[in-house]
Formats: C-alpha cells, structure tokens, sequence
C-alpha cells in the first residue's frame, strides 16, 4: 500500500482495494465504465493465476461496447479504487478459508 498526500491508505492491487472495502472502477476511453466489487475480483485474479496490479490488470480488461463497434478490444483508460456502492458488479466470492489465509499474508 502506499500514502496519499492526506495520510490516506490507497491500495496498489486488487488484495489491498478488498481489505479497504474498495471496488474497481474501470473507465474506457469512450465514456463507458463498470464497477466491481474487489473481493469478488480478487478471486477470479488469483484462481487464474493472474498479476492484480497496475498495468497488469489493466491489461485484462476491455470495453464490450467499443469492441463491438470497433471489432477488436480496447483497452481501459483508467482504473480507479472506489468506495464501494450498491449494484457493482459480482462474481462469485472466494470461500472464507481462502480470504482468510490472502487476508493473512498481507498483514
């Protein structure tokens, strides 16, 4: 993790943004976004194998709607950590056993 000028915790991966209770926003750049929820998120990187951070991940993303239109996937502009919201999107969440041992190596 690293400091914001405020004194503020800002997580650098996928693992730090879950432990804030943070979600991923992802902005393309044509204006679309989607939101998900990092937990969620977290486990589908690791089950895989995935890097969760920086460039890495942003790599592993792309827009539906460019992609439709341009044929081919673009990539997003932005990925930001946000305070989490009602209705981001979900995929299946890790089984307790598994947050727990993630939680405990980051400590």
């Amino acid at each position: 993790m690293r400091w914001s000028a405020d004194g503020l915790m800002e997580p650098t991966n996928l693992l730090e943004a879950a432990t804030l209770h943070r979600s991923a926003l992802v902005t393309c750049q044509c204006g679309h976004f989607a939101r998900f929820e990092t937990h969620c998120l977290w486990w589908h990187f690791h089950q895989r194998r995935w890097d969760d951070r920086g460039q890495a991940l942003r790599e592993r993303f792309w827009c539906r709607v460019c992609a439709s239109k341009y044929r081919r996937k673009i990539r997003p502009v932005r990925i930001a950590f946000v305070n989490w919201r009602k209705g981001d999107f979900e995929l299946p969440w890790p089984d307790e056993r598994a947050w727990k041992q993630a939680t405990r190596r980051l400590r």
